[in-house]
């Protein structure tokens, strides 16, 4: 099979060096992954503005972009010496749970694979409770990649009319050394306590996004906090393009001012 590999923590980082390691001995992989780290990029990419794009080795490659633009790039580029089969984003360092999932570099990378009809998979390892600075481990949620390759690949659905899969799939599990087993699970919804300071850094104002007392998550029995809280991989199916509620507007129609 033929694998592509991009991330949003930077081609240097050891989650995805990790994954590649492993995958390459039964596989052709292909790493096309950011430059530096663009965590929290989201699906933001350049459009009409070149960005630098540097060869590593024979089968990876660095782009000055964000996730997305790595795997546009990859797809169309042509300089990929086989057609990419599947792509994994990742292996994140920490989770991408819930709302995560708007903000995260990591899964607008998978969902624009399977925007191109290619399968879409999101990797992420979740920090040890109440460590601020852990050493993550990757390899367990690498061999469950390599284990799983298929049937992780067969829950992105088939293409629709217009050649783009339904689903991307987003793939959670704990800093550990083995899991328990898996679980398709729900998104729980993250509460980030936002707070915002406005600073003065020589002589300049800026606002500061932060949280000062944690994340929360809540959900329902089956949602991925807890399936990675109880030890075990989180599997969520996702759509891969967004659906707009059109039928209990619809009496409204006659409302707006024109």
């Amino acid at each position: 099979m033929n694998i592509l590999l991009t991330n949003d923590d930077g081609i240097d980082a050891p989650g995805i060096q990790c994954l590649y390691s492993v995958l390459k001995e039964k596989h052709d992989v292909f790493v096309v992954a950011p430059l530096s780290n663009k965590s929290g990029s989201s699906s933001s990419f350049n459009m009409y503005t070149p960005v630098y794009f540097e060869k590593r080795s024979e089968n990876q490659f660095a782009l000055e972009g964000t996730p997305v633009d790595c795997v546009i790039s990859a797809i169309k580029g042509g300089y990929l010496k086989a057609k990419v089969d599947v792509v994994f984003s990742g292996i994140n360092a920490d989770g991408n749970l819930g709302t995560d999932v708007i903000y995260s570099g990591t899964c607008a990378a998978a969902r624009q694979a399977s925007l191109y009809g290619i399968s879409g998979i999101a990797l992420s390892v979740v920090r040890e409770k109440g460590r601020k600075n852990p050493c993550f481990k990757y390899e367990a949620m690498a061999e469950f990649a390599l284990k799983n390759i298929e049937l992780l690949s067969s829950l992105c659905g088939r293409k629709n009319e217009y050649s783009a899969l339904d689903y991307f799939v987003n793939v959670n599990g704990g800093s550990v050394n083995c899991y328990k087993g898996a679980r398709l699970t729900s998104l729980c919804h993250r509460e980030y306590n936002d707070e915002v300071c406005i600073e003065q850094i020589n002589g300049k104002s800026y606002s500061n996004c932060k949280s000062s007392r944690g994340i929360q998550s809540y959900g329902t029995e089956r949602n991925d906090f807890l399936a990675v809280e109880n030890g075990f991989v989180s599997i969520s199916v996702l759509k891969t393009e967004q659906e707009s509620s059109i039928s209990q507007f619809c009496n409204l129609e006659d409302s707006f001012i024109l």
